[in-house]
């Protein structure tokens, strides 16, 4: 995938679009706040095995909030992709996502129209590789 945005643009729309996510409550809790602090949590997993010295591109914060953004949009997209039946081989914040997208499709509509093909010239890999954001 050629990416069209530079790094500093990349940071800025991962910042912009999670900023942007409508305020989701699900009874219990406020979504994006909910699905960051999953996101978060699986990044400083994922670190985990990383070697010692390692400069990662992105920060855990940066990396969660462009996870939120990306399975957000991918749920909205592909309401149905995941059933439970997946729940065994999908990461849990991939599956909360899908569920909460297509719960709050209506109030989505919106904000997903605004980022879904900007997000696609998001590249995490190249922009793990570049400066600390």
């Amino acid at each position: 995938m050629e990416t069209l945005l530079n790094r500093t643009q990349q940071i800025k729309l991962i910042f912009e679009a999670f900023d942007e996510i409508p305020d989701l409550q699900d009874g219990f809790r406020d979504v994006r706040e909910y699905l960051f602090d999953l996101n978060e949590q699986a990044e400083r997993r994922h670190r985990k095995g990383a070697p010692n010295g390692i400069k990662h591109g992105l920060t855990v914060a940066s990396a969660a909030k462009l996870f939120v953004v990306s399975h957000l949009l991918d749920g909205f997209k592909e309401p149905d992709k995941w059933s439970v039946d997946h729940i065994i081989s999908i990461r849990n914040e991939v599956l909360y996502a899908q569920a909460y997208a297509k719960r709050f499709h209506a109030e989505l509509t919106e904000w997903a129209a605004k980022f879904s093909s900007q997000f696609e010239q998001v590249d995490y890999s190249e922009l793990m590789k570049a400066g600390r954001a």
